[in-house]
């Protein structure tokens, strides 16, 4: 006929099929309903499907007794002759336009190109190829355009210079073509796309039934294990291990020396041992690396990645061995698919070691930008905060929100150096402007070291961050409902915050940075019954160096109250510089058109 035939994933040839009888009803039940949705989907063009697929569909319902009978033998090759033949098959018509159906999967790629037939439409070509380990950790964002590249150069004969449809069941593929940021992959396959000419359609899963086929493992639509019967390389490496794993050995050795107690739970069954229970026999995997994990594999990997609990329940359906439980727990624990994929329910790593504290006021400074994410009526957005990690002391400056590092330099020096002099370090986070070049070179030109947190971790700046909130609330309390004198009160929120008792030295930043607390109104009311001492004297001198070491001494008894207090909720981690490990994709910038929620 000429038909392109590339049906991998229909598992057609002989030898796959040989041992259906023998499938478990449980396997069959879900193979075959899968298949039939397949088939159904062209039922239209072959003869009698309903009465011949009967034997077939029977055998999935519940209430039928499972036997494999040559009416269902005779059925299975009908239906499969079918799928690849003039019944369902059709020479191309080059004056319709074509259709090309794709989807992948965690195993593999498949994909249909089909012509509208009256309502239907009609199969051209099948195809169906695995998915290449170096992609199986990929995202499904990336799975699903390699699906298309694969399915397009495939059908290169056909496709270019015409104008075509593609169906897909993934709907952010619609966009792909207009994605801002693209990977280096993302961007060769795309290139290649490009030189067709087609219109991108969106089908829900439910409806690509036929590709759903293709694309998953050619080696589930075949029972790998039946009750006794094993692929024969399988059983061969189980005979030779069982004489190298001590434990079963000796188990064998006593059942053929006839022990009554070993025969009680073991058995041997075609060179196989299995364990006997409750009616039950679980075959016995001997201690071979490559066994175990073949068969926690197929109980993990292939029942869509559920946690050690379901794996292990999956594995004492069929198989036993020692250490069963702590070897499919470390297997999840290791998987790379479950590390992606899975929300950590663990404490986050880390714990916390705050920076060492400064030797005196006005040597350290923390520095952020607060964005109040609503522009003034004087053109400002963000709020510049400066704060000294001695003393406390903070500087509050209203700031647009496109401020250039030039200007941020200068605003710097007019609100802190003026009048406190040059900090010997400063502790900031990312932000483009404190890791530009200007401001690395007016840091060096003053003597200052610049200290940046690592990426996403605010609490290293802790010193700013708490000024944010606790000057938004402060903000809240004296602000118009409006909001448009926000700006003017920056200088009062700054002033009540300085001169109020900081509960990490018990002293006001006021004391510490300024030597004095400036009078409020309420020091008029009562009559004055303290006396001061004035500056340059001893006695103020000797005050002063008291409040700074009751300062210390308050501050270290914070710092230790704290670290107890964070590090019950957090574990040590034992990560070493150049170890590879896993990033948050909700850390990362995300992608126009993706869920955030649904990110690996």
């Amino acid at each position: 006929m000429g038909h392109e035939i590339s049906a991998e994933g229909l598992n057609t040839d002989d030898a796959k099929v040989t041992n259906i009888r023998d499938w478990p009803r449980p396997q069959f039940v879900t193979k075959m309903r899968s298949l039939l949705g397949m088939i159904g989907y062209y039922h239209n063009f072959v003869k009698n499907y309903s009465i011949v697929a009967s034997p077939l569909t029977d055998l999935t319902r519940l209430d039928t007794p499972w036997e494999w009978t040559d009416r269902c033998e005779a059925a299975f090759k009908h239906l499969k002759h079918s799928l690849t033949h003039h019944e369902v098959l059709k020479l191309p018509d080059p004056d319709k336009p074509f259709i090309v159906i794709t989807d992948a999967s965690q195993y593999g790629i498949g994909a249909v190109l089909a012509q509208q037939e009256g309502p239907k439409l009609r199969s051209v070509e099948y195809m169906s190829k695995k998915m290449p380990s170096q992609k199986l950790a990929k995202s499904t964002y990336e799975k699903e355009p390699y699906a298309i590249f694969k399915a397009l150069t495939h059908r290169r004969h056909y496709l270019p210079r015409r104008f075509f449809y593609v169906r897909t069941d993934h709907q952010t593929l619609k966009w792909m073509r207009t994605q801002p940021m693209l990977s280096g992959a993302l961007k060769r396959w795309i290139e290649v796309i490009e030189q067709y000419d087609f219109e991108p359609q969106y089908i829900k899963g439910e409806y690509n039934k036929v590709v759903d086929v293709l694309s998953g493992r050619p080696d589930f639509l075949g029972a790998l294990i039946t009750e006794f019967v094993l692929v024969d390389d399988v059983t061969q490496s189980l005979v030779e291990a069982y004489h190298e794993d001590s434990f079963m050995s000796k188990i064998i050795h006593r059942l053929k020396a006839k022990d009554k107690v070993t025969s009680d739970e073991f058995v041997m069954v075609n060179d196989l041992l299995f364990l006997e229970k409750s009616g039950f026999k679980r075959l016995c995997v001997p201690n071979r690396e490559s066994l175990r994990s073949l068969f926690l594999g197929e109980c993990h990997d292939a029942t869509r990645h559920f946690g050690y609990k379901k794996t292990a329940a999956n594995l004492l359906q069929q198989f036993w061995w020692p250490t069963l439980m702590r070897d499919a727990k470390l297997y999840v624990e290791t998987c790379q698919v479950c590390e992606r994929d899975k929300p950590r329910t663990q404490a986050p790593l880390g714990l916390l070691k705050p920076l060492t504290i400064p030797e005196r006021p006005g040597e350290s400074l923390s520095m952020d930008f607060m964005d109040t994410l609503v522009t003034s009526k004087s053109g400002m957005r963000h709020i510049f905060v400066i704060v000294d990690r001695f003393s406390k002391y903070a500087r509050l400056v209203a700031m647009h929100e496109t401020a250039k590092t030039k200007y941020v330099i200068r605003l710097f020096k007019e609100n802190w150096v003026r009048d406190f002099g040059l900090p010997k370090s400063i502790v900031s986070d990312r932000d483009v402007r404190f890791t530009s070049e200007l401001w690395k070179a007016a840091a060096a030109e003053q003597g200052t070291q610049l200290q940046m947190t690592s990426g996403n971790h605010p609490e290293a700046n802790g010193q700013a961050e708490q000024l944010n909130r606790g000057g938004q609330h402060l903000l809240r309390h004296y602000i118009k409902p409006n909001q448009v004198d926000r700006d003017e009160k920056l200088a009062l929120i700054a002033t009540l915050y300085n001169n109020v008792v900081h509960s990490a030295t018990g002293v006001s930043p006021n004391s510490l940075l300024l030597t004095f607390k400036p009078r409020p109104p309420v020091d008029f009311l009562p009559p004055e019954n303290q006396p001061t001492a004035a500056p340059g004297t001893l006695e103020f001198a000797y005050r002063y160096e008291c409040l700074i070491q009751q300062a210390v001494e308050q501050m270290h008894k914070a710092q230790v109250a704290m670290i107890e207090s964070e590090n019950k909720h957090h574990r040590s981690s034992t990560f070493q510089v150049g170890d590879r490990i896993w990033v948050k994709a909700s850390q990362l910038r995300q992608k126009h058109g993706i869920s955030h929620k649904l990110m690996p």
